[in-house]
């Protein structure tokens, strides 16, 4: 029994989990009222996620747990996706929705800071588990990362940028006062759209080894089309209700 709890009890999982209670009491607090209720639906929507990230990881690299079967299941030594986890928590969102009877803007405007806290984990469990790295550099503002090989050297401080970016910009979502006449839903909407923009924007800088389609990676890729969806999104629903800037 205490060896398996030892395995749960690395680095990436205790940042993680630290992250996740974080920004579900940041939620909770924030909350008007029907705290339990946000507190249930928050503990839903990080299980669903963390399966749905190691769903995606394993998928991505099939051929190797093929072979490796019993360790799909361990998520504590690292292998998460965003994009498995971002699907799968946009979906348990939408569930919790229809099942608690709550609008899906307020819910995902009041998880907000859940998003934030989860984000900036990633980026730094992504520095310590040899992730996600830049280039080699000599200036001044060069970081020690250790690659997917182990050697380590100084590169570009993408996962502090990274981290530092996304959490500002989420923070800015919470904080800033927003028009009157905006609708639930739009603090989250553009709170995530700058998330999936930054990424794409950083993983244009990455050298790490990952598959490429017409000179680009898979994420930039598929924080393309996840900037499109919600750009397109917000068009066509300020054309069907009408929304004007004043």
């Amino acid at each position: 029994m205490q060896p398996l709890l030892l395995g749960f009890l690395t680095p990436y999982s205790i940042t993680l989990a630290i992250s996740a209670a974080a920004g579900l009491g940041i939620s909770v607090w924030l909350a008007q009222d029907r705290k339990r209720l946000y507190i249930d639906v928050g503990i839903v929507i990080l299980a669903v996620s963390l399966l749905g990230a190691r769903a995606g990881y394993v998928i991505m690299n099939f051929g190797y747990f093929l072979n490796h079967p019993i360790q799909i299941p361990q998520f504590w030594l690292g292998g998460l996706t965003w994009p498995g986890s971002l699907t799968t928590a946009a979906a348990a969102l939408w569930g919790a929705s229809l099942v608690w009877k709550e609008p899906l803007g307020e819910l995902a405007d009041t998880f907000l800071p859940l998003l934030g806290t989860l984000v900036v984990a990633i980026w730094l469990t992504g520095w310590g588990a040899g992730i996600g790295y830049g280039p080699p550099t000599d200036a001044w503002f060069g970081i020690p990362v250790h690659d997917l090989f182990g050697v380590k050297d100084f590169r570009w401080p993408l996962p502090i940028l990274g981290g530092l970016i996304s959490g500002g910009w989420i923070a800015g979502m919470i904080l800033f006062p927003l028009k009157k006449s905006r609708k639930p839903g739009f603090r989250a909407g553009l709170g995530l759209f700058g998330i999936v923009l930054i990424n794409g924007v950083i993983s244009l800088f990455r050298v790490n080894p990952a598959p490429i389609l017409w000179g680009l990676r898979w994420e930039t890729w598929i924080s393309l089309v996840i900037v499109g969806l919600l750009v397109g999104f917000y068009f066509q629903r300020r054309k069907t209700t009408g929304i004007k800037e004043s």
